[in-house]
């Protein structure tokens, strides 16, 4: 089995893609009629079984017409169960359905993991609950393979063949947004809760003062001079456009965004002191964090109850961590930054800034809901602010290759599998021993 998987994953055929079910005249047509009804390669029976038959008819047929079936009718049988097993798979796909419209985005921040109970009942085509015209088999042998561990052998093949039996619906393979497995994780388990214990001892120079405990909620009265606020304004707020809300413009935000993303920003020297100050503080790497954004509120602007947490946990930089957000500009009335699940408020005040996390210290890959926000309309002046995300790997690398926020496969999915496969060994032993 494993080299017939090796075979399928490596070898290229000459390929003019044809569909399925549209390739039975050229495949016919490559077979000369006279000709020897002959496979000319030991492979041939291997490629037919995995569809190559149709996929690949102008090499097929011409070098695998036995094992195509071109001389004794077979074909035309072969085709028509094809067709009758598609017929049966689309009507299985279609039972398989989410009952809101916003499945898909609350699998993509996890809650198929977080909560279970609601999720696998009600959003059972994204929790995968069952095979769904997104998410299904290619081969009938799926199962078979992804339980004898091929998931694991031929990750590459298997992820796009049996994506249903491997678990790893909605996931993409790109070696450019695989991350390297001796990439260290910006925290671990307990490091969220260490690293605000440690910056009320360590920085007293930015005049820390909790705001919160379980969840956190940090501030600093003192965190940036006038000029600095001032200069980051300047350098980063070159560019103000109407503010998304997870991929697009929403009525729940109003406000607009300038990001530090060009060379005149991202090679100021305050800049850079500013991003090392928060780096240190919060003791992950600044090429963990995503381009600093800043914010403008004018009279009226807002953002309403919202989290910050919106990264797959298998994307190339992993869940947000942290929000450091910093205050660029005094407000003469409203514009607080509210936590509507802690009941407090933070009041915009130049050169201070707030400090919060988006995950759970005891397992920072699960979001903590807690930490739920809202940026209040301002009543008058203007709100300038700027937000610091950071992420559980490295974000600047991993966006300059291309990469997007979605899932990825990587490979601690692998070890996640095998897991989980020697755990139900282990328990259907015990079963057995019991029976």
């Amino acid at each position: 089995m494993r080299l017939l998987l090796l075979l399928l994953a490596a070898v290229r055929l000459p390929s003019h893609r044809v569909g399925a079910f549209g390739g039975l005249q050229q495949l016919r047509a490559m077979h000369r009629e006279g000709t020897p009804c002959v496979d000319e390669s030991a492979s041939c029976e291997a490629f037919a079984l995995a569809g190559e038959c149709f996929n690949n008819p102008s090499f097929m047929g011409a070098s695998c017409s036995h094992s195509c079936g071109l001389c004794d009718g077979s074909l035309e049988r072969r085709e028509a169960q094809e067709r009758e097993a598609r017929k049966a798979a689309e009507a299985r796909y279609a039972a398989c359905a989410d009952e809101h419209a916003a499945c898909e985005l609350w699998a993509r921040q996890g809650e198929c993991a977080n909560n279970p109970s609601f999720m696998r009942r009600s959003c059972r085509a994204s929790c995968a609950e069952c095979e769904s015209a997104a998410c299904h088999d290619s081969r009938e042998e799926c199962a078979a393979w992804a339980a004898a561990g091929e998931c694991e052998s031929n990750s590459q093949f298997m992820l796009k063949q049996c994506t249903f039996s491997c678990e790893m619906c909605g996931i993409e393979y790109s070696e450019a947004c695989r991350r390297d497995p001796k990439m260290p994780p910006g925290v671990r388990k307990g490091d969220v809760d260490a690293m605000f214990t440690e910056a009320i001892e360590r920085f007293p120079q930015f005049k820390p003062r909790v705001l919160h405990r379980d969840p956190w909620v940090l501030g600093f009265d003192s965190f940036l001079s006038a000029g600095e606020a001032d200069h980051l304004l300047r350098v980063a707020g070159h560019d103000f456009q109407r503010s998304l809300a997870g991929d697009g413009v929403t009525p729940v935000r109003t406000s607009s965004t300038s990001w530090c993303n060009v060379p005149s920003c991202l090679n100021d020297p305050t800049f850079q002191e500013v991003r090392a100050r928060i780096s240190n503080l919060t003791k992950v790497p600044w090429q963990y964090a995503e381009h600093l954004q800043v914010l403008q509120y004018k009279q009226g602007q807002f953002y309403h109850d919202h989290h910050d947490q919106n990264a797959p946990r298998h994307s190339a930089w992993g869940p947000r961590l942290y929000t450091f957000y910093m205050y660029l500009s005094d407000v003469e009335k409203g514009g607080e930054t509210r936590f509507t699940r802690l009941n407090i408020s933070v009041a915009p005040r130049k050169g201070t800034a707030v400090l919060w996390p988006s995950v759970l210290s005891e397992n920072p890959l699960v979001t903590d809901e807690r930490t739920y926000h809202e940026a209040v309309d301002v009543e008058e002046g203007v709100k300038y602010g700027a937000n610091f995300w950071v992420h559980m790997y490295e974000f600047q690398e991993a966006l300059q290759r291309g990469c997007d926020n979605r899932d990825y496969f990587q490979d601690d999915m692998l070890a996640a599998r095998v897991g989980k496969r020697r755990a139900d060994a282990t328990k259907q032993r015990s079963v057995a021993s019991t029976t």
